[in-house]
């Protein structure tokens, strides 16, 4: 009979044989310690935050993980967890364990959680209540929008070195830079290692210097994917960018920012040859507190893009509430008045995170005139170095 529970810490190598053998046998080879170093490196005391599914002989056959995080927006802090290490042996598909250790997770973080993410299939997980949400825009730089924009020696200030040099010198000080951009951010996840979440994915940490001073850093990707960005100050951004670009003999820079980026997106617009808006790879949102997450999002939205006055009653997945904007100053308040809108789940997500949800016909058409049309949806955003 197949016992469903955490993983034990002396389970802690077989969870991450079973993930690095599955994904190696759909996709590619994976391992998973240098993929995501900041859970895969960490020890066995990460084996708690994996559900797994043990065969009566002990062996494991399936597993999920969920990375608790905070992530903080509009001067609130969520209880944030991500979904990852999705892994069923092959020869135990088909027996129901994702099922069950996923429903095991949802039930039992829904009075301690805000909301879960995760990046999949779109109708493989919404079976499980979670609905596609986040964009970015991705612009392309190119080498001839660098040469025509900036004179010879006019981006000579700006130099480039590892964040994180291989000799280890001056770690706990870049950490500190690091940490300290990214709590800047309108919305950030808290990062307590900052150089193992600045290698996930096989992410490259690279600082930018001008003048002898380090003012920001690059995290980059496939050596030209641009996937953050931060500086201290907002002048230098697509400056340093272009001369990251010439330094390095590049054709080109794939530089993806989160829509709420307004002034950076203005900026990078006004050089680069092209850019599109997209949905952030496979992100997917299951909400379990909807005030807070409304609350935490539409003000940041506010204080970032600009939102219009309005009141909003509704009763989401059986959750009164009552949104209220005044001054660009959001209220969320537990408590609807009758005749509020009524949605169950899949539909408030709908409304909440899709861009093209007035259009579609899964939130009623009624309810659109209700709420104003730039209040949603809410810019909710991971970044990579945050994925699992």
């Amino acid at each position: 009979m197949t016992e469903y529970r955490l993983a034990k810490p002396e389970e802690w190598e077989d969870c991450i044989e079973l993930a690095n053998y599955v994904f190696s046998t759909a996709h590619r080879p994976h391992d998973f310690e240098q993929l995501i170093p900041r859970v895969y490196q960490a020890g066995p005391e990460m084996a708690r935050i994996h559900r797994v599914a043990v065969a009566e002989n002990g062996r494991l056959r399936a597993e999920i993980a969920v990375l608790p995080q905070q992530m903080a927006a509009g001067g609130k802090l969520l209880r944030a967890g991500y979904v990852g290490s999705v892994s069923v042996h092959p020869k135990a598909r088909g027996e129901g364990h994702m099922k069950r250790l996923l429903g095991d997770w949802i039930t039992d973080l829904e009075g301690t959680c805000d909301l879960l993410a995760l990046d999949g299939q779109r109708q493989r997980y919404a079976y499980f209540g979670f609905t596609p949400g986040s964009e970015k825009y991705t612009f392309y730089l190119d080498v001839a929008n660098v040469r025509h924009t900036w004179k010879n020696g006019e981006l000579s200030a700006y130099t480039f070195a590892p964040l994180f040099p291989e000799n280890g010198e001056a770690d706990e000080e870049a950490a500190a830079f690091a940490k300290k951009l990214n709590e800047e951010k309108p919305l950030y996840v808290v990062r307590e290692d900052v150089k193992a979440c600045l290698k996930t994915f096989g992410e490259q940490a690279i600082a930018i210097w001008k003048n002898g001073e380090r003012i920001g850093y690059l995290a980059l990707c496939g050596g030209n994917q641009v996937v953050e960005a931060e500086v201290l100050e907002e002048q230098d951004f697509v400056p340093a960018l272009a001369a990251y670009l010439k330094e390095n003999a590049l054709d080109s820079l794939f530089i993806s920012i989160p829509v709420y980026e307004t002034g950076k997106a203005a900026a990078l617009s006004e050089v680069c040859e092209s850019f599109t808006k997209e949905r952030c790879g496979s992100a997917m949102y299951r909400i379990f507190r909807f005030a807070d997450v409304i609350e935490a999002m539409l003000t940041m939205k506010a204080e970032t893009m600009g939102i219009s006055d309005g009141t909003w009653f509704a009763v989401l997945e059986g959750q009164p509430l009552t949104v209220t904007v005044k001054d660009g100053t959001v209220t969320v308040t537990r408590e609807a008045h009758p005749g509020a809108d009524v949605l169950n789940r899949e539909q408030a997500q709908e409304l909440l995170l899709s861009p093209l949800a007035s259009k579609g016909s899964k939130v009623p058409s009624e309810i659109w005139k209700n709420i104003p049309s730039d209040w949603f949806p809410l810019p909710l955003y991971c970044a990579t170095a945050d994925e699992f």
